[in-house]
Formats: structure tokens, sequence, C-alpha cells
């Protein structure tokens, strides 16, 4: 667990973490190129003296994990994508700061330019970012990681559609992924019993359909069946009186 000190270090980190995804949201837009967007979350890094934690780890060299599609993670920002209207995007991030490496996680998906033509993947994102609620519901003192899997799963699958159950949340502080691991489904009161002080990355993972995930291709994992599928995470810190979401 973090000291108190190292939290307020996670705090800060939080904050910037969250105004680098502001700037990204009100970029995304059909006819911009991801790595017009991945410059300005490193430059936005390198203005508040932070660094994304996945620069450099086995050699990726974007701040951005950035996933088009039928990509599920690990997308990286080439500049030949650009990205047009329907697009699901999903942009993955992790802030560390540079004296302490504390770091902070999170994820958001969206449609670019999204209007009413799209109202079934309107709907299947708002399932992903529901579901994200249910899991912080579940993120109380005492409770376990199988609680939270198991309010992801039956939330999810109560709209027809499918976990994604090889990615999976974790803790998150020191290093990029740290235990416990937080599946999406699971069995009520099992599992590691959260505790006051832990900090997490919750993140529900799912897609449209009941496909299979391929790694075949370089460092994108895409969906076999061509669908799409949506990710929404925040970092949080277990407390007495509930989650404290960082970002």
């Amino acid at each position: 667990m973090l000291s108190e000190k190292e939290l307020q270090i996670m705090r800060k980190n939080g904050k910037i973490h969250k105004k680098i995804f502001d700037a990204i949201r009100d970029m995304l837009a059909p006819w911009v190129c991801a790595k017009d967007v991945d410059d300005l979350a490193a430059k936005m890094c390198s203005d508040a003296w932070v660094v994304s934690a996945f620069t450099g780890v086995y050699w990726y060299k974007y701040a951005l994990q950035t996933s088009v599609n039928d990509v599920v993670v690990h997308g990286r920002p080439l500049p030949d994508i650009i990205f047009k209207e329907w697009d699901v995007v999903t942009i993955d991030f992790w802030v560390k700061d540079k004296k302490h490496g504390i770091c902070t996680d999170a994820a958001f998906t969206v449609i670019i330019w999204d209007d009413t033509k799209y109202a079934n993947q309107r709907e299947f994102l708002r399932v992903g970012k529901k579901a994200l609620d249910k899991a912080l519901e579940q993120a109380l003192v005492w409770n376990t990681v199988g609680d939270i899997g198991h309010a992801v799963e039956s939330y999810v699958s109560k709209h027809w559609y499918h976990i994604i159950r090889d990615l999976t949340g974790h803790g998150v502080g020191k290093t990029l992924h740290e235990q416990p691991y937080i599946y999406n489904y699971g069995t009520p009161g099992t599992g590691t019993k959260l505790k006051a002080g832990m900090t997490l990355a919750i993140e529900p993972i799912l897609w449209y359909s009941s496909g299979k995930i391929t790694d075949e291709w370089d460092w994108e994992i895409y969906v076999d069946d061509g669908s799409i599928w949506c990710q929404f995470e925040h970092t949080v810190l277990i407390t007495e009186n509930g989650p404290e979401i960082i970002v």
C-alpha cells in the first residue's frame, strides 16, 4: 500500500491525468490523426513534469494506447490512423511522476462524432460505463474482488453483451501492474478482501459479440470476428467511506 505522501502524489497525478483526458476528448473528431492526439498527450505530460508509463515498456514508443473498432487493447497511435465518423475509439493511458514513479491508470471509449445514427453503439458504451459504476458500488472495505467481478458480469450479461475474460483490472501504484488482479467476472465473497488503503485500477472490458481475441499482429490484440468493444477504467483508493476516484 502507498504511504500518505505517495497517495498525495497519486492524487496530483490524477488531476494531470484528467486534464490530459479532457484535452484528448476535445480533439477526437473525424479527420484527426491518432499520432497528433498522441503528440498532444506527450507534450502535456512533458509540460506537467510527468511521463506516460507506457513509453519505453517493451520498446513501446507512444504515450497512449489508442485502439480503434476491433482492436481490443495495445493499439498504437500510428500516423496512418485517421479517425472517421462511426469509429469506436478507446484511449488507455498511464501517468507516472518522474521522481517517485507513482502511477495512475484510466481509460475511456467514445464514438467519433457520436449522433443518433449510432444508437446501438451508444447503448453498448452506456452499458460499459454503467458496468464500471456497478463495480465501484462493490469497491468497499471487506468486500472482495469476486464481488466486483460478479457485479460487472451480471450487469453486462443482462444486456446480452460479453465480458472479455482474459483482460483484467489490477492493483496500481508503484508499478504498472500489481496484485490483486480484478477479473470482470467472479463469485461474491471470493478472492482478495478489499482493505482501506488499497489502490486499484478497475476496468470493465466488454465486447459486442462473443468472439475470441487474437494477438497475431505486433502490439495489437484484435477481436477475431471484427466486432467492437469498449473499456472504461478508474484508478480508485479504497477507504472506510467507500471508493475515492483518483482519475
